[in-house]
């Protein structure tokens, strides 16, 4: 496992944006207080994996800020031998893509939807995160309604995988 040093390192290996790094550790504070709070109430998570894995969550952004950063991302883990942290970078966009998505996106046609307790910690956190500030969920909420609308599957995901990583705390 890495250590928080060596994603931070790794982050600038790749040339990651110096305000996508600043993202990155708001990310990885939010989503290793909500893994303590999940522990805390007696539940297994790996804190750790959960705070280095949020560090790297868009490392991807060095190459692209489009939706192909969290394949990108992975793709630049996968090469460095750290594949178990790739499927985060996959995965932590809004609140997963189902293949449908994915496709409309121009991605490959897969699911890349949180899978793991520590990947929903992760996707969540992020959500509760614009650039360099934590934000309260309504906010998120907001923008996703009137992107997607009140009834639409991406919004209605987004709440249920809060309501679902709230649920452990």
């Amino acid at each position: 496992m890495l250590s928080r040093e060596q994603a931070m390192q790794l982050l600038t290996d790749e040339r990651t944006p110096e305000r996508v790094i600043i993202h990155c550790k708001v990310v990885a504070r939010v989503a290793k207080r909500i893994a303590e709070c999940i522990l805390a109430s007696g539940h297994r998570i790996d804190v750790q994996f959960v705070e280095v894995a949020a560090l790297l969550h868009d490392v991807g952004r060095s190459k692209t800020h489009g939706p192909a950063h969290g394949l990108s991302g992975a793709e630049a883990l996968r090469k460095r031998g750290l594949g178990e942290y790739a499927r985060v970078a996959e995965t932590h966009i809004g609140a997963g893509l189902t293949a449908d998505e994915a496709e409309k996106l121009g991605l490959p046609r897969k699911d890349y939807l949180p899978g793991t307790l520590e990947e929903k910690v992760i996707a969540h956190a992020d959500n509760l995160v614009e650039d360099d500030a934590e934000v309260p969920f309504q906010r998120t909420l907001d923008r996703f309604t009137q992107r997607f609308g009140a009834d639409s599957p991406v919004t209605k995901r987004l709440i249920a995988l809060k309501d679902e990583v709230e649920s452990f705390m």
